[in-house]
């Protein structure tokens, strides 16, 4: 009889559905798809963006078509069309992005920095944690700033290297605003941006897009040290299809790692 209602009991634990994940920690990474899907044209959108801010109120990404630049800034989305303009973005959805709950782990002056490659340099001083993701954010006063975004796309897609070939760039110079920013390791690659993407707001929420060049003035740093990394895959015919394994990283690096000219001092 014993052995029955062993058996019975094993019988239903195991056709017991499993619990529900758990909630995303305060130093997670939350993304939604992975950046080679991005990279070889899927630019439909797969989660409501307000399900993201549900997970996290900092980050970045895009939207549905591609359609600008995604900003998540307090627990507002925002996004920086192809013609320079911001608009609400909350009811939106996109195909790629990333965002945490901001848990602010310290925070330093901002450097003097002629260029992004120098304020990137003092920020790998500054935080050597090279193998865990950082959300950053800095509040500057700039000389000057150099962003970009990129038009609405329609299928047939193209891939992102060759839609980035025709973006919109601006350079604003006395800008006052917040630089977003979220460095990730090296072993990420296929999956999420290695090293540093960074966006930019206004602090009037008039302008901002993906930076391509700053030249700061003074600021201060804020940062998350995030040790934990979810990703909500689509569940979609085109994602399940595609095939994801070629090494972009060459492409990616084209996209998203170009910089313009140091402005001019």
């Amino acid at each position: 009889m014993k052995r029955r209602l062993a058996a019975a009991c094993l019988a239903l634990a195991l056709a017991a559905p499993a619990p529900p994940p758990a909630a995303s920690g305060r130093d997670a990474i939350v993304q939604t798809s992975v950046i080679n899907a991005l990279m070889i044209g899927r630019y439909d959108g797969v989660t409501p963006v307000a399900d993201l801010l549900r997970l996290g109120d900092f980050g970045l990404g895009t939207v549905d078509h591609l359609d600008g630049e995604l900003i998540v800034l307090d627990g507002r989305a925002y996004l920086a069309r192809g013609d320079g303009s911001v608009v609400d973005a909350g009811g939106m959805t996109t195909p790629f992005a990333v965002v945490t709950p901001f848990d602010e782990d310290g925070s330093l002056p901002c450097p003097a920095a002629g260029r992004l490659a120098e304020l990137e340099a003092a920020l790998d001083a500054a935080l050597p944690q090279k193998n865990a993701f950082i959300a950053i954010r800095i509040e500057a006063d700039l000389g000057s700033i150099t962003v970009r975004s990129v038009p609405r796309q329609e299928p047939p897609y193209r891939p992102l290297e060759e839609v980035s070939k025709g973006q919109s760039v601006w350079t604003r110079d006395g800008a006052k605003g917040t630089l977003l920013g979220v460095r990730s390791p090296a072993w990420v690659r296929g999956l999420t941006v290695p090293g540093y993407h960074w966006h930019f707001l206004s602090a009037d929420r008039a302008f901002g897009g993906h930076i391509l060049n700053c030249r700061i003035q003074e600021g201060v740093v804020r940062y998350d040290v995030c040790r934990e990394w979810e990703i909500l895959l689509p569940d979609s015919p085109g994602f399940d299809a595609a095939d994801l394994t070629p090494d972009l990283s060459r492409e990616l690096k084209r996209v998203e790692g170009a910089r313009e000219p140091a402005p001019a001092k």
